[in-house]
């Protein structure tokens, strides 16, 4: 289980697999075929750092965005190390 939400966890915030397998930088509609491109956060960041005709402007929206990716790899860490602990004192 832990391995499970500590592998989640590092797949959100890696870019660069994301990037080779088919994320798109805007899609007005989530699709419903997995199959079909998909937006990531980490590639959104991307984009703006890299793409944006001003990165300047953009930067207010990047610093949030990460500031978003960071709390939900964190509190995936954290929720991954309540879930270790709870099953290590509950097999003692």
């Amino acid at each position: 289980m832990t391995a499970c939400i500590l592998g989640l966890s590092r797949a959100a915030g890696e870019t660069a697999p994301l990037l080779m397998t088919g994320a798109a930088y805007y899609l007005p509609r989530l699709s419903g075929n997995i199959l079909r491109q998909f937006m990531a956060l980490s590639t959104h960041i991307y984009y703006m750092a890299t793409q944006s005709p001003n990165p300047g402007l953009t930067r207010p929206i990047q610093f949030g965005a990460i500031a978003v990716l960071l709390i939900i790899v964190i509190s995936m860490n954290l929720a991954a190390m309540l879930i270790r602990s709870y099953y290590r004192r509950k097999l003692k």
